[in-house]
C-alpha cells in the first residue's frame, strides 16, 4: 500500500503506515520472535520516506508492539503467556503455561492475614474488619518474569492456608479444588495501563515509569460467593491478553488485533 499524500487528508502520514506495519503483524507476515523488516525496505515497500517510516517504527517500539534489540534491528516480541479471558469460564496461570509447552513458576513475595479494608470488603463481600488472606507472587514462565499479582482471599474459605502451601504448590487454583472442594467462574475484569513503580519494575525487568497490562479480575466461587479480587500488572512484550471467542463472538482474539481496536 502507497502512503497517503498529506493534501488527501489530515491524517499524518506516519500514521496510515504506522496501521499498514501493524497489519503486517496481524496477518502474520512478520511471525512472534520474527526480525522486523528495516527502515529501507519498509520504505520501498510502502512508498513512504525512511524518515516516516522510522517515524510510524519509533510509535509501535513505544507502544510495545515492536522491540528493538540493540544493534541486531527490531522485532516483534514472542510473547511467553497468552492469558485468555472469560466471562464465565476461570483459566489457571499454570494450567494455561503448561498447556502451552512452556514451564510455569512462582516467587512468593509476602504471604499475610489481616482485616478487610473498606475497598477490599467491598470486593470480597465482606464486613469491615473481617478476616482476609493477602498474597502477593511474581509469575514466571520458564524462568522469565511475566506478571506481579496480589490477590485477596476470605479467610473462612480457605481455613488453614499457610505460606508453605503457597510455596509448595505451583497452582494455587489446584490447592483450592482439591483441599477445599471450591470450584469457580469470573464475575469481572476490568483492562487498564499501569505505569510500574520502581519497585514493580525491578521485578518485571522493566525501566520505572515503563507501561504494563493492568488486569483487574474478580472469582466467584461456584455458590456464587466472591473469592479471590486479584490486581495483576502484566509485563507488555511477555504477555498477552486474549479475549475467549466462546464467549465474546467474533472479537478478534489476536492481541496485536486488540492493540489495533484501542
Amino acid at each position: 500500500m502507497a502512503a497517503k499524500d498529506p493534501a488527501e487528508g489530515s491524517v499524518p502520514i506516519y500514521v496510515s503506515v504506522q496501521k499498514d506495519l501493524l497489519k503486517l503483524i496481524h496477518d502474520g507476515d512478520v511471525k512472534p520472535g520474527g526480525r522486523f523488516p528495516s527502515e529501507r525496505e519498509l520504505s520501498v515497500r510502502f512508498g513512504a520516506s525512511r524518515m516516516t517510516m522510522r517515524k510510524a517504527v519509533d510509535q509501535l517500539v513505544q507502544s510495545g508492539a515492536l522491540e528493538r534489540r540493540g544493534t541486531s534491528g527490531t522485532y516483534v516480541p514472542d510473547r511467553l503467556f497468552d492469558r485468555p479471558l472469560s466471562d464465565r469460564t476461570y483459566y489457571s496461570v499454570s494450567d494455561v503455561v503448561e498447556k502451552a509447552g512452556r514451564t510455569p513458576g512462582s516467587k512468593l513475595l509476602f504471604f499475610e492475614r489481616n482485616e478487610a479494608d473498606e475497598f477490599i470488603a467491598s470486593k470480597l463481600g465482606l464486613s469491615l474488619g473481617d478476616p482476609v488472606i493477602s498474597i502477593e507472587r511474581l509469575r514466571t514462565v520458564d524462568g522469565v518474569p511475566v506478571c506481579l499479582e496480589l490477590s485477596h482471599y476470605p479467610a473462612f474459605l480457605v481455613p488453614g492456608l499457610s505460606a508453605s502451601d503457597v510455596i509448595e504448590n505451583k497452582s494455587l487454583y489446584k490447592l483450592f479444588r482439591d483441599n477445599y472442594q471450591l470450584e469457580f467462574s469470573n464475575a469481572a475484569r476490568v483492562i487498564s495501563v499501569h505505569y510500574a513503580t520502581k519497585a514493580e519494575a525491578e521485578l518485571l525487568d522493566l525501566r520505572p515509569g515503563a507501561p504494563v497490562l493492568h488486569f483487574e479480575g474478580l472469582t466467584l466461587t461456584g455458590a456464587g460467593q466472591p473469592f479471590e479480587y486479584l490486581r495483576s500488572l502484566n509485563h507488555p512484550d511477555r504477555v498477552s491478553l486474549k479475549i475467549n471467542p466462546e464467549t465474546q463472538g467474533a472479537i478478534q482474539s489476536n492481541p496485536i488485533g486488540w492493540m489495533l481496536q484501542s
